[in-house]
């Protein structure tokens, strides 16, 4: 048995997304947890909204790390 999941496999864990209230604190240890630098960014219902990289959310750490990844997904024009 394979111990560690593809990054397809793990983006496509509800486990690993995120949700648009989250916050950057939450979303960057989901990446360091997952050792992943993309986190899809889920709606309520389901749905993909988006995507995150690590880079992204380090550049809001700075103003805010409590700051929601919807906040950093409008600044960045992540919304799919």
């Amino acid at each position: 048995m394979r111990q560690n999941p593809t990054l397809v496999e793990t983006l496509s864990s509800t486990e690993v997304a995120l949700l648009p209230t989250d916050t950057l604190l939450r979303a960057l240890r989901m990446m360091e947890k997952h050792q992943v630098q993309l986190l899809p960014v889920m709606e309520q219902a389901g749905g993909l909204l988006g995507l995150v990289t690590r880079e992204h959310l380090l550049s809001a750490w700075r103003v805010d790390p409590f700051l929601p990844v919807a906040a950093v997904m409008a600044a960045h024009k992540l919304v799919v």
